[in-house]
């Protein structure tokens, strides 16, 4: 089982193509890597997958190696950028920028950068949003409901994410991937709400005919 970036999930996979080598150390221990070619069944897509474990010579074959080393080329993109990403470039750029460099950090798996990262967005997005800034993270929340951009729920949901980024940016917490896949998912319904699906409602409403006059 192998995450494929083609079919973007986890899917079975075949191994086309095994290498070994050892390298020995004087205390008898070595580092054992493991090259392999592996090709999803579903659509065939290739990928190697390189692995590294410390060995210590120990005579029990179950029992667990260290791994010391993993990669996979080309990466796995665990997390794919969205559709709509690139029609934000003319609206806004700064934001393009920073969205662009957190899918980076999602697929290098640097969790504390993500977490930081999904944060920085939101309030970037809640500043253009109300139109200035009204100071910290509650204050913002609480005027992002009283416009109407959010509701209740919303901010319930908005405020635990802020605070996982803010604990991983002060308090050194390592939100789990599980954690993360939510918080890049409100963070995108936000951003998507008010710069893509807004205008776009707002601008069909003027082409849809109105209701004819009852008699």
């Amino acid at each position: 089982q192998c995450h494929c970036n083609s079919c973007g999930r986890e899917t079975a996979h075949d191994v086309t193509w095994p290498d070994r080598s050892v390298n020995e150390y004087p205390d008898d221990s070595a580092h054992i890597t493991t090259r392999r070619t592996l090709q999803c069944r579903g659509c065939s897509e290739l990928t190697l997958h390189e692995r590294t474990v410390f060995d210590d010579r120990n005579p029990d074959p179950d029992a667990e190696r260290p791994i010391t080393g993993e990669k996979f080329t080309p990466p796995r993109t665990w997390r794919r950028p969205p559709d709509w990403l690139d029609s934000l470039e003319e609206i806004d750029p700064d934001l393009v920028a920073l969205l662009k460099e957190i899918y980076l950090a999602a697929n290098d798996l640097q969790l504390r950068l993500l977490s930081m990262g999904v944060r920085t967005a939101l309030d970037h997005a809640m500043t253009k949003i109300l139109g200035g800034d009204f100071g910290a993270f509650d204050a913002k929340l609480r005027k992002m409901v009283e416009e109407g951009h959010i509701t209740e729920k919303q901010r319930g949901n908005l405020s635990i994410v802020i605070d996982a980024g803010s604990a991983a940016s002060h308090r050194g917490y390592k939100p789990p991937q599980v954690l993360l896949e939510q918080m890049l998912s409100v963070m995108e319904g936000i951003i998507r709400d008010h710069y893509i699906t807004g205008p776009m409602l707002r601008h069909a409403a003027t082409l849809i005919p109105p209701r004819p006059t009852r008699a």
